[in-house]
């Protein structure tokens, strides 16, 4: 999972960065290096805090650094941890913990980026949602 953030050199030193594809979602770095990791911080904090449970946002604009756009990846976790909130969708997570004979905390933690998910548990957590779970490298 990854967004594309647009770099812009400033006139007076740094760079601005923004994501065309994350409303609101912006920073800056006094260097290229630092502003790219800046990008991903501000990008995770985003994704967490404005996409809980909702779907999620298409990176529909394309990484081409000749044009100050590019790709910045999600960590998996917290990428596994968005597509299961994003999954649920708007069923309360109690719903679904009851048909997975939990608890309402216990299944929080598995919307965790900290949760580090077996393929058994996603594939159980997939079911109970009536869906199932597709895996694929890219």
């Amino acid at each position: 999972m990854n967004y594309t953030a647009k770099i812009t050199k400033e006139k007076d030193g740094g760079y601005s960065v923004s994501f065309p594809d994350l409303d609101g979602c912006f920073t800056q770095g006094d260097t290229l290096e630092e502003a790219l990791d800046r990008a991903r911080e501000a990008m995770e904090l985003t994704l967490e805090d404005v996409f809980d449970g909702e779907a999620l946002p298409v990176n529909k604009t394309r990484a081409n650094e000749s044009k100050g756009l590019y790709r910045v990846e999600v960590d998996p976790e917290l990428a596994i941890a968005l597509q299961v909130a994003a999954a649920r969708g708007k069923v309360p997570q109690t719903t679904i913990a009851k048909k997975m004979g939990m608890t309402k905390q216990a299944y929080q933690r598995l919307e965790s980026r900290k949760a580090n998910l077996s393929v058994k548990m996603l594939k159980r957590i997939a079911e109970s949602m009536g869906k199932r779970l597709e895996i694929q490298f890219v």
